[in-house]
């Protein structure tokens, strides 16, 4: 049942088309191209909440790294419920990535990433209540991976595997967190990203894949910028770095999807510039001025002006 092909077929042949299409869109919920933007964004707006499931979800695809290579499953022979036909030409190749997956089939990344990332969200979000919060991350958890099902791009098996790996990880992560910053003077964040660098180490040392070598790069970068990040940001207080070091942090954020597409494979240039992309990342609120220093600026303009 868990691995038998005509499982995958049964559900398949149970999704009407426009469930399917529904399950393509949907099913971006647990893949790197939605978590990423979105993750940089809420730590952006929220830095001491988010702070730490940036660590763990550089953690995350270490751990999808070494568990992809250790485990070499074929994907299911079936096809998927919906053609690209279904979609708009614009939309084709999100559709392709989400239908058509070439890589090993064990575990399922999107399930993993997705109870990674929910997992976090329901441990640490400050909403409702954490009952409430466990119900939905269930149900979001549930959906992904019936969607990776459906499409026919994962056995049932693949989806529970992931779902496993996933919770292994949180619980070792959540862990790693309290007991580091109750026995020690280190924050939840920085122990998380610590935990994110030990992962990506071994992730880097066992496998070596690009995949791997862009977690490492992250992980040094993540946190040494997180590490030093108030010194920097005093450093950079009332000086024209404070304003320029966040459009730098951006750009180099933007500009990363074009390295990304340019597929550059030499290993040193790839764990430099993910190492830069993460710092970057860490930095931009840490470093960007406040509203008291914008209200300053305003005020020195006008006195100029006048």
């Amino acid at each position: 049942m868990w691995f038998d092909p005509a499982v995958v077929e049964a559900v398949r042949d149970a999704v009407p088309s426009w469930l399917g299409v529904i399950m393509v869109v949907l099913s971006y919920l647990g893949s790197v191209y939605l978590i990423a933007p979105t993750l940089i964004a809420a730590y952006w707006a929220n830095r001491d909440l988010v702070a730490p499931w940036l660590g763990g979800v550089i953690g995350c695809y270490g751990l999808m790294s070494l568990t992809k290579s250790y485990h070499t499953a074929s994907r299911p022979i079936v096809g998927p419920p919906v053609g690209a036909e279904d979609f708009p030409g614009w939309f084709v190749p999100w559709y392709e990535h989400a239908a058509h997956i070439s890589t090993t089939s064990f575990p399922s990344g999107h399930a993993m990433a997705a109870t990674i990332i929910i997992g976090l969200i329901v441990v640490d979000l400050p909403v409702s209540t954490l009952r409430r919060r466990a119900v939905a991350g269930i149900a979001a958890i549930g959906w992904v991976g019936f969607t990776r099902v459906g499409l026919a791009v994962h056995f049932p098996g693949d989806v529970a595997g992931g779902i496993a790996y996933g919770l292994a990880f949180l619980t070792l992560l959540y862990l790693a967190r309290r007991t580091v910053s109750r026995r020690t003077t280190v924050d939840e964040a920085t122990a998380a990203f610590a935990v994110g660098f030990a992962v990506a180490l071994i992730a880097v040392a066992a496998v070596g894949s690009r995949n791997a070598h862009i977690v490492f790069g992250g992980s040094v970068g993540g946190l040494l910028a997180w590490y030093y990040a108030p010194t920097i940001a005093a450093a950079m207080r009332a000086s024209i770095w404070e304003y320029l070091v966040p459009l730098l942090g951006v750009a180099v954020v933007v500009g990363t999807w074009v390295v990304t597409d340019l597929g550059i494979g030499n290993r040193a240039f790839i764990v430099c510039w993910s190492a830069l992309f993460l710092a970057a990342i860490v930095l931009v609120p840490w470093v960007a001025p406040t509203d008291e220093c914008w209200t300053t600026a305003k005020r020195r303009s006008r006195q100029i002006a006048g």
